[in-house]
């Protein structure tokens, strides 16, 4: 009998060590994944560098606030066109931008954006640096700009050292 039990015992012993095992390969194979894949939520800790999507997303919601912020009510519409955001690999190749030591959750990025003027607006004040006025859709073009998204503190971004070059 006392062989039998310790048989049973080492079987369940067994079986329960080869469960554990399984699940946290299980485990380890979800966090393996790329980090060009991840995708960041609520409580993510991924930064913002290494999540594309939700940079781009940033970057857009802060270039509204920065356009409304430097034109007002004479923009009506806009339409914003991400170039590129800079990778970490990309800042160290880049020797203006590398001064700026962005952290993990800092990208520098180009964008490439069209304005709208509101009636009676002149143009001219919307092509200051950069863009073409399209006399036949009415919209000031290409404009294009450097920026580096910053954090604000409270979980939004905000844009700094916005120009034509680093």
């Amino acid at each position: 009998m006392k062989k039998l039990l310790c048989l049973m015992l080492i079987a369940c012993l067994v079986f329960t060590l080869a469960a554990c095992g399984g699940s946290s390969k299980e485990e380890a194979a979800e966090t393996d994944v790329p980090k060009n894949e991840q995708e960041g939520t609520a409580g993510s800790n991924i930064p913002l560098k290494d999540n594309q999507e939700e940079a781009e997303k940033q970057i857009e919601i802060a270039m509204q606030e920065l356009i409304e912020e430097a034109y007002g009510d004479k923009v009506d519409d806009s339409k914003i066109y991400i170039e590129k955001i800079y990778t970490a690999e990309d800042e160290q190749a880049d020797e203006g931008l590398k001064t700026y030591d962005l952290g993990p959750d800092e990208v520098a990025f180009e964008v490439r954006y069209d304005l709208h003027p509101a009636e009676g607006t002149d143009v001219n004040e919307l092509m200051a640096a950069t863009g073409e006025y399209d006399e036949a859709s009415g919209w000031v073009k290409d404009k294009f700009n450097l920026g580096v998204l910053r954090p604000n503190g409270d979980g939004t971004y905000k844009i700094t050292d916005f120009g034509t070059g680093w």
